[in-house]
């Protein structure tokens, strides 16, 4: 805890509370719960400066300092620690508040659930913090949509109520530094300080080297969420079952009918990539218990991983690698056994055993081996969505100014390539930065039909810095691919935990974040 003096996650919850009425004192936090008010008391005015008056640091920092002990007892695995120090944290007023606070803030924040509700204002955020509780707790039904996916076809999406979204994200705090504690090393998805990019980075490492693996094996789960079998879930994650259970069998609504929901976890649910990781987790030990393990049964891939088995995972895709195809065929039958008890499978559309030299796709980038050489480069998929999704806001802007115009695509084109810009991406850039320009000058050429080019040209691109040709206006200039000069990403340690190993994560980040700002022009995009 250190020095910190600060305020009781929720004294009167626990049993090591020893003193009087508001006033006692949590022998485990060492600190003092604040006296509580009914929520019937009080008027929206006094829930709104309550809320207005919340000191968001503090609470954060309290509540990460629980988040700690719980991830330690994890790592230890001291279950009994872990379940008392989890009941705390779900029953702390501190807890409580940053749930709300988390499901207003994000983007789904103002989506409403089947019962229509949304907490706008801060009386509304306040009185939802202090209504959350297990007790009588039952979930409502989930909203259904459907979104498009790559492939044409479309996902599931099912939308819990704010009430229900909150108390996912309550017990996800408890849930999270479980997960992060005992999952794979190399499982990237859905982690504090973990991105794509240390997928792409760990790869890399495994790849890059003359004597790597030849063999790939690039694998994805068939409809992950949707299929984990719900009393493999209640055995094995570890949390209140009375809440999971609710969580799990809420059903959902379509077409005004109520369907029930016998497997899976709902896609859009704030628990749930934390239930997939679980379940997931344990793939990266049983390749190393077949793989490079000594006669004893202790892994150790330093020195017996004659098969050259590395594996990565991001969500419910992953790929290994073998040293031949026979090899690669064993790891798919391995993992298909793994996932059989979890009601899970691989999907035979998705699941491709190639050579590196025929390269393989992998979250968005092309890995790929020419004369021996590893170059990870932006998808073809990828370049493609971003220039249909450019052509589209051109399209619906062909009556906008030029400052509503770049206003809206600079952020699509920063973003893509801030994801890209760590590899060998500049001949890309290059390319896309040419399609664009031809976009935008048949947009240009459109609005003056009587005009010749030089002249539209000179009308909307214009010198900037070292380049002559640039399209901006007096108030803004818009972005190139190309103006993103390659950084590459370096992997922070895989044995750091993101909890318990905070503070080197947030150096990492800041010596990162500098290192780059010193590689890149003044120009350049930031990852």
């Amino acid at each position: 805890m250190g020095n910190i003096e600060a305020k009781c996650l929720d004294a009167k919850a626990c049993r090591l509370a020893v003193g009087h009425g508001s006033k006692r004192r949590c022998l485990i936090m060492n600190v003092s719960e604040p006296e509580m008010t009914s929520v019937t008391d009080l008027t929206d005015n006094e829930l709104a400066r309550k809320w207005d008056e919340t000191e968001w640091a503090e609470i954060e920092t309290v509540v990460n300092n629980l988040q700690v002990r719980i991830a330690s007892a994890a790592r230890n695995k001291d279950w009994k620690g872990v379940n008392k120090l989890s009941r705390l944290l779900t029953k702390s007023y501190y807890a409580k508040l940053l749930a709300v606070r988390k499901v207003t803030q994000n983007k789904g924040g103002k989506t409403p659930g089947v019962d229509g509700v949304v907490w706008t204002s801060p009386a509304d955020k306040m009185r939802a913090a202090l209504n959350l509780t297990k007790k009588g707790y039952r979930a409502k039904p989930l909203k259904r949509k459907y979104i498009p996916k790559k492939n044409g076809k479309v996902r599931p999406l099912n939308i819990p109520t704010l009430y229900d979204r909150a108390m996912q994200t309550l017990y996800a705090l408890a849930l999270s530094p479980v997960e992060s504690a005992t999952s794979d090393r190399t499982s990237f998805g859905f982690k504090p300080y973990r991105s794509t990019k240390d997928a792409f980075a760990y790869l890399f490492n495994c790849l890059n080297k003359k004597t790597a693996s030849q063999w790939i094996v690039e694998g994805d789960i068939k409809a992950c969420f949707d299929e984990i079998g719900h009393d493999w879930i209640l055995k094995n994650v570890p949390m209140n079952k009375k809440v999971l259970r609710e969580f799990l069998k809420a059903g959902y609504i379509e077409d005004f009918r109520l369907f029930p929901t016998e497997k899976g976890t709902p896609q859009g649910g704030t628990i749930s990539p934390i239930i997939a990781n679980i379940t997931l987790n344990g793939i990266e030990k049983a390749l190393g218990e077949r793989f490079y393990s000594r006669k004893d049964g202790t892994i150790d891939k330093s020195n017996k991983n004659r098969h050259k088995v590395n594996y990565v995972r991001f969500a419910d895709d992953f790929v290994v690698t073998a040293d031949s195809e026979e090899t690669a065929h064993e790891i798919i039958a391995l993992i298909e056994e793994f996932l059989e008890p979890r009601g899970l499978r691989l999907s035979a559309e998705k699941t491709y055993v190639t050579k590196i030299s025929d390269g393989f796709t992998f979250l968005g980038w092309n890995f790929r081996k020419y004369k021996g050489k590893l170059l990870i480069k932006p998808s073809k998929d990828s370049q493609k969505s971003v220039i249909a999704k450019i052509r589209e806001v051109i399209r619906k802007g062909r009556a906008w100014d030029q400052d509503r115009l770049i206003g809206t695509l600079n952020p699509i084109i920063r973003g893509w390539a801030q994801y890209h810009n760590h590899a060998v991406s500049s001949k890309i850039f290059s390319k896309l930065d040419h399609i664009v320009f031809n976009m935008l000058l048949s947009w240009a050429k459109r609005r003056h039909a009587d005009k010749g080019a030089w002249w539209t040209i000179r009308r909307y691109w214009h010198a900037h810095g070292t380049k002559k040709y640039v399209f901006s206006t007096e108030n803004q200039t818009l972005e190139r691919f190309s103006n993103a000069k390659i950084v590459r990403h370096r992997l922070a340690k895989l044995d750091k935990n993101p909890f318990i190993d905070k503070e080197y994560f947030e150096n990492w980040k800041i010596r990162e974040y500098y290192r780059k700002k010193n590689t890149t022009n003044p120009n350049s995009v930031l990852n």
